[in-house]
Parts: structure tokens; C-alpha cells; sequence
């Protein structure tokens, strides 16, 4: 993998405890280890607010893995070399593995993916949509040696969820690991051969796992996130095909 990717410069809206806002010059790249301590601490302060059921804490050994050449890729925003936000991928093939696993899935089962572990955004700089720019960032470093991305939402988080399928991502099973919690298991695919069929998709209940099931196995995948006055939030699925 291509590590030797430039830094960008974003301009993005910085939230004041006064209520203003101001637009703020930042970096985007890839954060080394020299950055460690602060990517740990960011993580933290997000998943201290944060129950296991929404989001599942990397713990220490994993961020640094993480952000380690040849095990993972940290790619990050920073503001005057402070970190503001981050998004850790695994890369290495039996960290990988080791994961698949522990999803309930055998190696080879979805491909050649790398693994979404984390991402978090600092809440003076939310609503930028940074996670949309560190996600294609990423993806334009991992297309060279992987097919796919993976990562895991709780049905019970929609905003991260809301988020994650607005980034491409598709819901291709539904599970329940961290420890008894539900969690969605998305992909995006870097195939422009597979197909959503859109037109007749079905609308299934966000908490009625059994539907979205049987509609996984009968090959729709779970694109979008509907709300309803009545019956709140829906999960619209698609038919897919290789085409």
C-alpha cells in the first residue's frame, strides 16, 4: 500500500462555547505515531459518553495496531496539529482475519476487505461531514490492495448509521458480538459490477432484525435510513446483483 499520499488543507466551521462559529484552516492526512497519544485520547473522550450498545471502544493495544505501518491505516484531520478527528482501518491479513472471526464469518467469506475499527470526530468540528473526507481518503489509499471495506454499526446508533450508508456502505448482515450487543455489519464494495436495484426495494423495521434477515438471505442488502411519523425509523433493502 501507497502510504506517500499528500496532505490536504480543508477549511472547515469551528463551533465557539459562545455559540459562534468560525471557519478554520485544517489538515487532512495520514497521522504517524507520533500522534498516538492524541488520537487515544480523542477516542476516549468520545466512547466515555458513549454506551457499549452505540459504540464499541478500541482499547490500547488496538489504536496503537492501529496506527502501526503494515497493521493499519490512521487517517485524521488535524487543526494547528491538534487532532480533531480520526478514522482507523486495519490492514494487516491476520488482524483481518482475526476480526472476520470474531464477526462470525470465515476468512474469504466477503472477499478481500479491510476493516473500518473506529472513526470519531471532535464535537467543536461535527457537522462538516469530515467523516465523508477522511472515509474517501482512505478509500483511495486502500483501493490498490483491497476490494472492500467492512465496519460495524448498532441499530440503536443512527446517526453513525445514517452516516455510514451515506458513505456507500450496504447493510449485508446483521449480528450480535462486543460482547451481546446487535450490530449491523456493512461493506462497501470497490466493484462497479454490483448493482442496487432501488425500484420495488423493501422497508423493513429498523428493530425487526428477523425481516431484515430472511431479506439478507434472499440477496437485498440495506442502503438507507427512512423515518416515519408513526412507526419511526425503517431500513429500505435493495436488491443486489453482479451484473
Amino acid at each position: 500500500m501507497n502510504y506517500n499520499f499528500p496532505d490536504l488543507n480543508i477549511f472547515v466551521r469551528k463551533h465557539l462555547s459562545d455559540g459562534q462559529t468560525v471557519m478554520t484552516k485544517c489538515t487532512l492526512g495520514i497521522l504517524d505515531f507520533s500522534y498516538k497519544d492524541q488520537v487515544q485520547d480523542l477516542h476516549d473522550r468520545i466512547a466515555t459518553h458513549l454506551s457499549k450498545n452505540l459504540f464499541a471502544p478500541s482499547d490500547e493495544e488496538e489504536i496503537r495496531k492501529g496506527m502501526t505501518f503494515g497493521e493499519g491505516l490512521s487517517v485524521g484531520v488535524r487543526c494547528d496539529d491538534r487532532v480533531i478527528s480520526v478514522r482507523n482501518i486495519l490492514v494487516s491479513k491476520s488482524w483481518i482475519a482475526e476480526n472476520m472471526e470474531y464477526y462470525g464469518f470465515k476468512s474469504g467469506t466477503y472477499g478481500n476487505p479491510a476493516i473500518t475499527d473506529f472513526c470519531v470526530v471532535d464535537k467543536e468540528f461535527r457537522g462538516n461531514n469530515i467523516q465523508f473526507l477522511t472515509e474517501h481518503y482512505a478509500e483511495n489509499l486502500l483501493s490498490e490492495d483491497f476490494d472492500s471495506l467492512i465496519t460495524t454499526v448498532s441499530p440503536k446508533n443512527i446517526f453513525s448509521l445514517q452516516n455510514v450508508l451515506a458513505c456507500g456502505f450496504g447493510i449485508i448482515n446483521v449480528t450480535v458480538t462486543y460482547g451481546g450487543y446487535a450490530r449491523f455489519i456493512l461493506r462497501k464494495t470497490f466493484n462497479s459490477q454490483l448493482h442496487l436495484f432501488t425500484h420495488g426495494h423493501l422497508q423493513i423495521p429498523i428493530r425487526d432484525s428477523e425481516s431484515q434477515k430472511k431479506a439478507l438471505t434472499n440477496g437485498y442488502i440495506g442502503y438507507r435510513i427512512v423515518r416515519k411519523p408513526h412507526s419511526g425509523f425503517n431500513v429500505l433493502f435493495a436488491k443486489a446483483k453482479f451484473v
